[in-house]
């Protein structure tokens, strides 16, 4: 898997993605508009599954085994638990930076899974949790990851975490999705598994699934997914407690948010050493003239395509 031709593949994988997208959109609303009733979780698979074929399609031309070439290893249980403890600790920083990117940006995600989340729980997890993972772990660090690794570590990182937070084409997703897709880089690098990156994502996944589940228990939380009396007005106190306090609270969540980025450090070193891998994960600079090598025309156009269409979804929201 060579970078030219994986950062060609991008630029496809963002046309054919959005171009899919909107032909299966336009389906569901041609059934929709004929009476034929469309269940909401069928766009979530419908989604993963583009991602999926394209990922499939690519690996068929390029004749890449997936066996062989994608770094399927098995993981020891104590893996496994530290993969888990490392993703939830992702979560304060995915908050602080989703809260802070929602001061000029949309939370997407939140107004597109409201309905999911009246879904059982079983269905919410598979859906949300399980799938995803499975199939953006593929590309993004079997793929992307897989093919930047052989020009650099640090590089490598960087960009699978860039076209990971491009892909998810808004704003608000995208500034936390680069985030964890750097980390997601090197726990695959530490334990030399693309396990690791699919189980922490699972866990960063199965947050708002477990929020959602625990105020369900509280009888916070409605059957047609909106919060419940006692919520709601809990939330417009602290909306209605200015702007001092959203700064503190900011604060707040940013030393903790560091705190847990350091635990999650900890446990992708401990990882590292256990796989002889420690060497492999220490941060390096890359020189500037290394970045010719990780950026080529079709991947800047690529990144350009996701950018756009990012600030005309902002814009199409605010009219």
């Amino acid at each position: 898997m060579e970078v030219r031709k994986v950062n060609s593949f991008f630029i496809i994988f963002v046309i054919g993605y959005i171009g899919l997208s909107v032909v299966c959109a336009s389906i569901m609303g041609y059934a929709q508009n004929a009476g034929i009733a469309v269940p909401d979780w069928t766009q979530y698979v419908m989604s993963e599954g583009i991602i999926l074929l394209i990922a499939i399609i690519y690996m068929i031309v390029q004749k890449i085994d997936p066996i062989t070439e994608i770094p399927y290893k098995r993981i020891s249980i104590v893996d496994i638990v530290l993969s888990l403890v490392a993703g939830y600790c992702l979560i304060p920083a995915v908050l602080l930076i989703s809260n802070l990117s929602m001061l000029f940006s949309t939370n997407y995600l939140e107004e597109g899974t409201t309905t999911l989340l009246t879904y059982p729980f079983a269905m919410q997890v598979i859906l949300l949790a399980v799938i995803p993972p499975l199939v953006e772990e593929l590309i993004f660090r079997g793929i992307f990851f897989g093919s930047y690794r052989k020009v650099g570590m640090t590089g490598a990182a960087l960009m699978s975490g860039l076209l990971f937070g491009c892909f998810h084409l808004n704003i608000n997703q995208a500034l936390y999705a680069f985030v964890m897709g750097i980390v997601f880089a090197y726990m695959v690098e530490a334990t030399g598994s693309l396990w690791s990156s699919v189980i922490a994502h699972f866990a960063v996944n199965t947050y708002s699934i477990g929020i959602v589940q625990l105020l369900k228990m509280a009888g916070m939380y409605t059957t047609d997914g909106q919060v419940s009396g006692v919520a709601e007005g809990e939330a417009e106190l602290a909306a209605s407690t200015g702007t001092l306090t959203t700064v503190i609270q900011m604060i707040i969540l940013a030393v903790v948010a560091a705190i847990f980025m350091m635990l999650a450090i900890v446990c992708i070193k401990t990882m590292a050493k256990r796989h002889g891998n420690l060497e492999k994960i220490r941060f390096r600079g890359i020189r500037l003239s290394y970045i010719k090598n990780y950026f080529t025309a079709p991947v800047v156009v690529g990144i350009v395509i996701c950018v756009m269409y990012m600030i005309t979804l902002e814009l199409a929201g605010t009219l």
